[in-house]
């Protein structure tokens, strides 16, 4: 690996631990995986809808609307708002996220291209907010992309907990026809930092991809999954979407 790809992924995960008094919220219904590519003057539209299947308690649903703008070719900032629910209890709006995307490396110039994913969530209830960091990697290999994010969360305000846990998300994608490509996705926590694998739960399935490019330059891009738990404390069954309009 060169050196600036390794002094950027230091970069990201001292940035990542510098959150030492923090906690990490198990991944919601509507989370996604998140790549390390900007292009500068994109404004991104985004809707993600989620389910999550419990077999012994309330199911989970989640949606997000996301309205981003990417500022230079290394930085991209979005607002997003969060719909929640449980079934038998009805749903409300969950809280409001100030994301903000960060490449670190110039893309497939590198062993693997990095970024670093800067979040700030403020709650519409009483639970304290959250500070999010998580560091993406992206790695090419022959016709697959293969992404990995690992996170760590601090919550802020009060009632905020001390602990610092681990979660991460990830996809592998097999490039073919780009309307329509599949892959795996997989999603999880890893428990407290100094406490892992106390808490853990993982899900993985099989997940479609495809873009549509528009006469007008803009395009239409989408990925869905179907997750099954591997453990546990994982829901049974989780039914993800991500629908997103790029506009040029």
């Amino acid at each position: 690996m060169s050196r600036p790809a390794s002094r950027a992924i230091l970069s990201a995960l001292t940035l990542a631990c510098a959150l030492s008094a923090s906690s990490l919220a198990i991944a919601g219904p509507a989370d996604k995986v998140y790549r390390p590519i900007v292009e500068k003057g994109e404004t991104e539209i985004e809707f993600r809808s989620g389910y999550r299947d419990f077999a012994d308690g309330p199911d989970i649903y989640a949606s997000v609307l996301d309205v981003g703008y990417a500022f230079t070719n290394n930085w991209k900032s979005e607002l997003v708002f969060e719909y929640e629910g449980a079934t038998g209890q009805g749903g409300k709006p969950e809280a409001l996220e100030w994301e903000n995307l960060f490449v670190l490396t110039e893309q497939g110039k590198h062993w693997a291209d990095v970024g670093l994913l800067v979040e700030y969530e403020h709650t519409f209830s009483q639970e304290p907010g959250a500070l999010k960091v998580s560091g993406l990697f992206e790695k090419e290999i022959g016709p697959t992309i293969a992404d990995l994010n690992l996170g760590l969360e601090r919550d802020i305000g009060a009632g905020a907990s001390k602990d610092l846990n681990l979660g991460y998300a990830w996809q592998v994608k097999w490039r073919g026809r780009e309307a329509l490509e599949w892959g795996v996705q997989g999603f999880g926590a890893l428990g407290t930092v100094d406490h892992l694998g106390s808490a853990t739960e993982h899900s993985i399935g099989p997940a479609l991809f495809g873009v549509k490019r528009l006469a007008s330059g803009n395009k239409v891009s989408y990925d869905a999954a179907v997750l099954a738990g591997i453990n546990q404390a994982a829901p049974d069954l989780t039914l993800r979407l991500n629908l997103e309009f790029e506009i040029y």
